[in-house]
């Protein structure tokens, strides 16, 4: 379980790092709705990770919970050192900060370390919802095999 959730969780966190800075070389970053792909990309790999492990570690029975705990570990393993890579490069870039203040209702209280925490709260409610939801997935095409 740890090695299918570092190496997809390594992935996740270059998959979102690349992701962004190619949008910022494009000057999308200041596209605050761009962020739905990171959820793409997000939900891409827990796909794999949780496939992964299915393959490796299931003996047929259903196992949501173990499954659900794959998908939060390898979130968090590719979740936090982005949301920790975003923080500092807002706190160097106060352009792109005030940019997104200006787009959304909590502008008084976004900084780079509140940023943060949102970015890591937002991928804990992805990852719970979404590993739920795709080990029942596979626990439906296994039974129908």
């Amino acid at each position: 379980m740890n090695q299918i959730a570092f190496r997809y969780g390594l992935w996740m966190f270059f998959g979102l790092t690349a992701f962004f800075l190619l949008m910022h070389i494009f000057h999308l970053s200041e596209n605050f709705y761009l962020r739905i792909f990171n959820g793409v990309i997000h939900l891409g790999l827990l796909w794999m990770a949780l496939r992964a492990w299915n393959r490796e570690h299931h003996e047929g029975t259903s196992d949501v919970a173990s499954g659900v705990v794959v998908g939060m570990y390898t979130s968090f393993i590719g979740v936090v050192p982005f949301a920790f890579f975003m923080a500092i490069f807002l706190e160097f870039n106060p352009e792109l900060l005030n940019s997104i203040k200006q787009q959304t209702p909590l502008a008084e209280y976004l900084n780079p370390i509140t940023s943060c925490f949102f970015i890591v709260v937002e991928a804990i409610v992805i990852s719970l919802i979404g590993s739920y939801i795709m080990v029942r997935i596979m626990d439906a095409i296994r039974e129908r095999a």
